[in-house]
């Protein structure tokens, strides 16, 4: 493997995590980050069974089933028979669950505001350039789940 490309990898995962951590906690955000990643995965993703939440956030479905319940419970999710298989449940977001996280997105934008005013239009030109390719390099890994 590239040395190069895999620290890249290790830079981007750490500096993405270090940025989401900035979500500010006074504007009444009572869900984990956890919480907030199963809210954003479903938002992109759609209704999703359990067991296929588990998989793509990496932790055991009681754990991922332990979340939903509280989401549930906060009425940020709903739950439903998967028409394919009764036995399993497809969780989606709820119309309270999608504003809560466009205003945790909106939040982290107004936090990040103040400190991107400060970087010189190169800077933001190449920080918006870099969103650009993240946004590219998912489609890749988008694509190489569903072939």
């Amino acid at each position: 493997m590239d040395d190069d490309l895999h620290a890249l990898g290790e830079d981007l995962i750490s500096t993405a995590a270090r940025i989401v951590r900035w979500v500010p906690k006074e504007n009444g955000f009572n869900i984990s980050l956890a919480a907030a990643r199963l809210l954003a995965r479903l938002h992109d993703s759609g209704p999703t069974r359990i067991s296929e939440l588990a998989a793509a956030e990496r932790c055991s479905q009681p754990t991922i089933t332990n979340h939903i319940k509280r989401l549930e419970a906060a009425h940020l999710v709903d739950r439903a028979a998967d028409p394919r298989d009764a036995r399993a449940w497809m969780i989606k977001l709820t119309k309270k669950g999608n504003q809560q996280l466009s205003l945790m997105r909106d939040s982290i934008g107004t936090t990040l505001e103040p400190y991107l005013a400060t970087m010189s239009k190169r800077d933001l030109k190449a920080l918006r350039d870099g969103v650009d390719a993240m946004r590219r390099l998912m489609a890749v890994e988008k694509e190489a789940q569903h072939s």
